[in-house]
């Protein structure tokens, strides 16, 4: 890792309008944590709120925009040939942005999801459930968009095609596409850390091992992509 290319890509995100974006969603979720609690007397619904709501959409998106906002706007005007440029390995440097993005990813899921579920007065097991999948969710995402924001200028459209297409719309149809699926693993691994029922049929072997799939290899093939990048003459 290089401290200097993380402490960079750090300020790209909280210094800008972007991280404003980044802490209004994980606040939202608590504020409709506790509008649904005061508005029907009892404890939020737990797979409502904080699986539906807060890991299908409001960590996903955190990840997403943390992804592309450390690695995306360089791509996209250029810039990124002078980080190219210095004698520092590519895959150092995609594995910095990584970890900068997957860290505040992981603070903003596993807290907003933490504080929900405290808002919303479910049980203690459910808000150690809450924190676990937050921060699995968000290292997972992260290394999943960064790859796609290596792969293309478009990695904002292709993650969300990915959430909203496969996890939320195809996933729902075709129960398969649970095998590629992040939430999926992210709610298997919950529920043997937390000892909570998931709605997921998945055994817990291939839920780690394709979750270290994902993270080994996106934040693999973001390094290649670095390497082989080459700026196009219409760029």
């Amino acid at each position: 890792m290089n401290p200097t290319i993380s402490r960079l890509a750090l300020q790209a995100l909280v210094g800008q309008r972007r991280g404003l974006v980044l802490a209004a969603l994980p606040l939202v979720l608590v504020l409709l944590a506790v509008v649904v609690r005061l508005l029907t007397g009892e404890a939020i619904s737990a797979r409502g709120v904080l699986v539906e709501v807060g890991l299908a959409v409001v960590v996903p998106l955190v990840a997403l925009l943390a992804a592309n906002g450390v690695l995306g706007p360089e791509i996209d005007d250029g810039s990124v040939v002078y980080l190219l440029s210095t004698p520092v390995s590519r895959y150092v440097v995609a594995a910095s942005k990584w970890l900068t993005a997957a860290g505040v990813s992981a603070v903003l899921g596993a807290g907003g999801l933490a504080a929900a579920a405290l808002a919303g007065g479910v049980s203690g097991r459910w808000v150690l459930a809450s924190a676990v999948a937050g921060a699995v969710g968000a290292v997972l995402y992260t290394a999943l968009f960064t790859a796609m924001s290596a792969a293309t200028r478009h990695g904002m459209i292709a993650g969300l095609v990915y959430v909203l297409l496969i996890e939320r719309g195809l996933g729902t149809l075709l129960t398969g596409l649970r095998y590629v699926s992040v939430q999926s693993f992210t709610q298997r691994v919950t529920e043997a850390v937390a000892d909570i029922d998931m709605p997921v049929d998945m055994g817990l072997t291939y839920a780690v091992v394709a979750g270290v799939f994902v993270l080994v290899a996106g934040v693999a093939f973001a390094g290649w992509r670095l390497a082989h990048f080459q700026l196009r003459g219409d760029e």
